[in-house]
């Protein structure tokens, strides 16, 4: 301990005794031969998590107990704890009088909790008041003989969670949350709904230096449809070593319209399928295994009979240096299929590759050489069992250069790089295979310079085909900032010479020159981004895939996103949709969001919302009305409700999350 006198007449006390070395400064201190210390006068504690003012405190250094008047205790989390007479038991306990609880700061006190005597227990994690009144905004809203809330995660109940829909009716959650042990909880939160009954959901966490698991379990008896529906979904990964992980994810209902009638908040009502899926991964260097399995569930009422399951697969990738720049990769993979209804069997492919880079004039001309070969057996099953197999070779030719411009002061860059792939293969006929996970994927700037584009191991292209691609854009450079890119664009076509199909089932194109496919981005400005693209048929003359997108994004996190896409049957599944979402901020706290979209094709609104939130330093209100198109077992093609949340920092929130 040190005792010295400051320049303007306060004493400045070095303590060695607390938990932490601290610094307590006062117009006066007093040291009795007990170890007892008295301080009067502006009396301020700096210690490592906390710092206390207080106009006078006595302390007892062996014990670490003190006594405080007119005194407010600040701590690193954000609580404050004040009061006319603060008593400290130890390091982690304060009881007072005449106290006052709050976790806004002094220039904008919200809420607080003003209670005739408060105990707080850092080390238990909580703060209980007697005789209390919370006030908010200066007016006491609320009286109770006893507070209590938690200061840090313990057991206890959570606030009850507040909701309407014309699915649900009025909805109440009040969670209960048990802190069973520093690694694992668990939370219930039993649902009150109006018009379907009484939800009970269970959701376990669990974490360990090896991973994490957490499973959650959903059960209703549904008034409407007078049966029992639940759902179980979990997320587990663990990494056992730098080199092998592992992963389950499991999410099923015990009947398709769960999820259009009980949604989630982050639930995509759109699928057609719920997927289950476990896997173990294996890496070493650049080489790989996984040993994966994969249940699908239909949803919307269809049977699972005919969904084909993947139970298990096992890919594996291997890569050999063949010298400076050649290298040969080997990709395998065995999988079985199984389903009830239709075929199903094992497949093993083998697809090894072999490619050859080499640049020249200094990088401005890149070309690469690549040779595949793929070969896929099948043991299939359906009435009888058959066995069959196909094989396929292919080789491309890949040239690109970059041709540049930059002007003569420096400030603007225009670049065009064009891009020419040639294609050729030759392919079994595999019109016998199975096709359990294949498709012919449209042509688009993903798949241009891919050589086959059928997806999956069941079909490969027989191909003698050249692809083009132009890629352009225009920079500009003020003084020393960064470069940036105000308009850039990119067309494409692909020429078939060949024009066969390895599929009877699936008709041969007629035509030698593909769609001609066209993007276009114009950047103005940093924030705002307008881009729009598509597919033009030329023997139709017609655009049969064509989309558009603006977006702005401001300070204060405003954006402003609008899209629109068209798509014809002769190229996808015939749709237009018209999305807009956005958020304003009124000023440093106040902010509206709103968002929409509208089918144009089937002429149906599918969801829409508009809200509100208020950001204060220690509360916050968000607000929002909702509308969504469904088809559940309720009959209703959409629902419409509120959802608000009103959450106090330290203390929890009211409303639904």
């Amino acid at each position: 301990m040190l005792l010295t006198l400051g320049t303007f007449g306060c004493a400045l006390l070095m303590l060695s005794g607390l938990a932490q070395a601290g610094e307590m400064i006062a117009n006066e201190f007093h040291r009795d031969p007990y170890g007892q210390i008295s301080a009067t006068g502006d009396v301020h504690l700096q210690s490592k998590d906390f710092t206390i003012t207080a106009q006078s405190l006595t302390m007892d250094l062996d014990t670490k107990t003190g006594r405080m008047q007119d005194a407010t205790v600040r701590f690193d989390s954000g609580y404050v704890f004040s009061g006319s007479t603060l008593e400290r038991f130890d390091l982690n306990n304060f009881r007072g009088e005449n106290i006052i609880y709050t976790t806004c700061p002094d220039d904008e006190m919200a809420w607080r909790v003003i209670a005739g005597s408060a105990t707080l227990d850092r080390e238990g994690g909580t703060f209980i008041a007697r005789d209390a009144w919370f006030e908010f905004g200066g007016v006491p809203v609320l009286y109770t003989p006893r507070w209590e809330n938690a200061l840090s995660r313990r057991s206890g109940f959570l606030v009850p969670q507040l909701s309407q829909s014309s699915s649900h009716g009025v909805a109440i959650k009040v969670p209960f949350f048990w802190d069973a042990a520093p690694n694992w909880d668990m939370t219930f939160s039993p649902e009150f709904m109006s018009l379907r009954g009484t939800m009970a959901d269970v959701e376990w966490r669990h974490r360990s230096v090896v991973g994490s698991e957490a499973i959650q379990m959903q059960s209703i008896f549904d008034r409407v449809t007078q049966t029992q529906r639940s759902r179980i979904q979990s997320d587990m990964s663990w990494a056992f070593s730098p080199a092998l992980d592992a992963s389950v994810h499991i999410d099923a209902v015990d009947d398709g319209l769960f999820i259009s009638d009980f949604p989630r908040r982050g639930d995509n009502e759109a699928l057609s399928f719920l997927t289950s899926s476990a896997g173990a991964n294996w890496r070493f260097g650049s080489d790989s295994a996984t040993l994966s399995t994969r249940y699908q569930q239909v949803l919307g009422g269809g049977s699972d009979k005919a969904t084909l399951q993947v139970m298990p697969r096992l890919q594996t990738r291997n890569y050999f240096s063949l010298g400076e720049s050649e290298n040969l990769k080997v990709d395998h993979q065995s999988t079985l299929f199984q389903r009830e209804l239709g075929v199903s069997g094992l497949r093993v492919g083998l697809r090894p590759s072999w490619s050859l880079p080499w640049s020249m004039q200094q990088g401005a001309i890149q070309a690469e050489w690549s040779v595949l070969g793929q070969y896929v057996d099948y043991q299939s099953k359906q009435f009888t069992e058959t066995h069959s197999s196909y094989g396929a070779m292919a080789s491309s030719l890949q040239v690109s250069t970059a041709f540049e411009r930059i002007s003569e002061d420096k400030q603007w860059r225009h670049a065009i790089t064009p891009v020419i792939r040639f294609d050729v293969s030759q392919a079994e006929d595999q019109s016998d295979m199975p096709s359990y996970d294949s498709s012919l994927v449209p042509l688009n700037f993903s798949n241009i310079l891919q050589g086959s584009r059928y997806s999956g191991w069941d079909r490969f292209e027989r191909m003698r085909k050249v692809s083009f691609l132009i890629h352009s854009s225009l920079q500009t450079k003020q003084g020393l900032e960064a470069s940036r890119t105000i308009l850039q664009g990119q067309v494409g076509l692909v020429w078939d010479g060949l024009l066969q199909s390895v599929d009877t089932a699936l008709p041969a194109s007629t035509r030698s020159v593909s769609n001609l496919l066209a993007e276009v981005a114009w950047m103005p400005h940093e924030a705002l981004r307008v881009a729009s693209g598509g597919q033009h048929d030329p023997d139709r003359s017609a655009w049969i895939e064509s989309h558009a997108n603006v977006h702005w994004r401001g300070d204060l996190q405003q954006f402003f996103d609008m899209s629109w896409q068209k798509t014809d049957a002769s190229y996808d599944v015939a749709a237009e949709t018209i999305a807009v979402s956005g958020r304003a901020a009124m000023n440093q706290r106040w902010s509206a969001q709103a968002s929409s979209q509208y089918d144009r094709y089937r002429k149906r609104l599918l969801n829409a919302t508009v809200g509100f939130n208020y950001e204060h330093p220690c509360w916050r209100l968000t607000s929002e009305a909702f509308k969504t198109f469904q088809v559940g077992t309720n009959n209703r093609l959409t629902d419409i409700g509120v959802r608000f949340l009103l959450a106090f920092e330290g203390l929890g929130s009211f409303g639904d999350k």
